[in-house]
């Protein structure tokens, strides 16, 4: 009793606390102005490079949608991981990531555009890509503000470990990590992240996650599979559930939870009052 009665008021701090900030960070920053960009779709590059510009366009400094979409992944640069294959393929003298060399390399575009609704967008960079394995990391970009805004997604995921005594005995342990290069391909007519790491090439070992959208748009892991032992039975391609491996519980996560929770009201004095 006494541990649900502190469950409930913890919670209740917590949950009036971040309503506060959200409250007091909910407009538009000074910083930032409206756009009346609302595109459905970005290809690149041709919907996300700087092109010639006519000389009324210069005079008034009007930012194009092209011009405002590769302004913003020039500012994402510094967050991304620095272990990617393109860090050593596709450096520019700056520094940055040279993505016309990256394209070059890959031998197709690095880098897509998903549609989340008018103006806001999934984006999706290779990080690497081996012989049965790849990893891509997926960004945020709402255009609808100029400078148009990005976030660099974390993912939530688990490593596992089997420490087997002998041959009665063995434990299977799951590791917590967040990474932002964990994802082999994003999935659109379902809206939903696939981690699918194979241990070797025919696929009947390795681990599986599947991650839906929050109302944010943030990722929420909602099944984990496994399978540790390489065996040679239950292979799977990496477009394929692996539905006869084990599936494991997804471990409540505090953090995630709090950080993708939908906080449009408080409470106060028993009632709802909406923000």
């Amino acid at each position: 009793m006494l541990y649900s009665i502190f469950f409930l008021f913890f919670g209740g701090i917590v949950l009036f606390f971040l309503n506060t900030s959200l409250f007091v960070r909910k407009g538009v920053p000074a910083s930032y102005k409206q756009s009346l960009f609302r595109r459905n779709k970005i290809d690149w590059p041709s919907d996300c490079e700087y092109s010639a510009r006519s000389k009324d366009l210069v005079a008034e400094k009007i930012k194009l949608p092209a011009e405002v979409c590769t302004d913003a992944i020039d500012s994402l640069q510094s967050e991304l991981p620095k272990d990617c294959e393109y860090n050593n393929v596709a450096l520019g003298e700056d520094g940055k990531i040279d993505l016309y060399r990256y394209r070059d390399f890959l031998g197709r575009a690095p880098i897509r555009f998903f549609s989340l609704g008018k103006g806001e967008f999934l984006g999706e960079l290779l990080c690497d890509a081996t012989a049965y394995n790849e990893n891509r990391i997926y960004f945020l970009y709402d255009e609808r503000t100029i400078p148009a805004k990005t976030k660099l997604l974390k993912f939530i995921a688990y490593e596992f470990s089997w420490n087997r005594n002998d041959e009665a005995s063995e434990k299977i342990r799951m590791k917590r990590l967040e990474s932002d290069r964990w994802i082999r391909y994003y999935k659109p007519e379902t809206k939903e992240w696939i981690a699918f790491f194979k241990f070797r090439g025919m696929g009947d070992c390795g681990t599986y996650f599947r991650y839906q959208p929050s109302e944010q748009n943030l990722p929420v892991l909602v099944e984990i599979r496994a399978k540790l032992e390489c065996d040679g039975t239950e292979a799977y391609s990496a477009d394929e559930v692996p539905i006869t491996w084990k599936q494991y519980e997804v471990p409540f996560d505090w953090k995630e939870w709090i950080s993708n929770v939908n906080l449009t009201s408080f409470a106060c004095n028993g009632r709802q009052k909406a923000l």
